[in-house]
């Protein structure tokens, strides 16, 4: 059995997401646990973990709490595709989540707006290191061949809002960044991800490639962005990564 010293956990939402990475896995096994499979093996010559986890925030902080507790991993990689909310995000735009919110989570009047109750917080900051090796591997990516679609793509940081609502509307929308005119991009599990990393100290890196504004305008082409441009980047962004993990 493969140690698990610095095994690193890969968690996206969509088999879409995944697939690039996963069909060039050096695969060594699988177990399946509480109806997820862990795939490990490694990647650029660097254990992994790999777990589909589905969409919203149950899914995610399932997936996420397996990977920490039972593959018993390093650090989490999150990646795949999300909604732009920032002004000037276009389709394409890499970003790179210096921290996270649940956009949903609102127990008011017992707790402020978006405050995890009893936990006291409603902000959870990725780690630094891993946010600054993602941000070059990113970088590195558009730099060394841009996948078909990304041929404008920049990379941005910023925070990352997740619930179990898919904005589809303007007005969807507008709620959203009036409550949290700071959030750059939306998707469905990163927030739930960053509070299970943060209760078990686990460092924790997110990228995401946007795919539409959040707002029901998806692009034209989304199904064959998702599956040819996304995937594409999500993979050679992850792989970009762990090879700076050896260096």
């Amino acid at each position: 059995m493969t140690s698990s010293k610095n095994r690193t956990g890969i968690i996206a939402a969509m088999e879409s997401e995944l697939r690039d990475l996963s069909k060039d896995l050096q695969h060594e096994r699988t177990e399946k646990i509480a109806g997820r499979e862990i795939h490990y093996g490694h990647l650029e010559d660097q254990p992994v973990a790999i777990v589909l986890c589905g969409c919203g925030k149950v899914n995610a902080a399932l997936s996420s709490t397996l990977l920490a507790c039972h593959a018993k991993v390093s650090r989490i990689l999150v990646t795949g595709i999300s909604g732009g909310l920032a002004e000037g995000l276009k389709v394409g735009d890499i970003v790179i989540g210096d921290s996270f919110m649940q956009h949903d989570m609102d127990a008011r009047p017992l707790f402020p707006h978006h405050e995890i109750p009893f936990e006291g917080f409603s902000t959870i900051d990725s780690e630094p290191e891993l946010r600054h090796l993602l941000v070059a591997a990113a970088r590195e990516m558009l730099a060394f061949g841009r996948p078909q679609g990304l041929e404008d793509s920049s990379v941005f940081e910023g925070l990352v809002v997740s619930g179990d609502l898919f904005l589809s509307s303007n007005d969807a929308r507008s709620n959203v960044l009036e409550s949290i005119p700071k959030a750059c991009c939306v998707d469905m599990e990163s927030a739930a991800i960053a509070q299970v990393c943060r209760s078990a100290d686990i460092p924790l890196g997110v990228m995401r490639v946007i795919s539409d504004s959040a707002d029901g305008s998806a692009h034209i082409d989304f199904a064959k962005f998702v599956e040819i441009s996304a995937s594409k980047a999500c993979a050679e962004t992850v792989r970009h990564a762990l090879r700076a993990l050896v260096r």
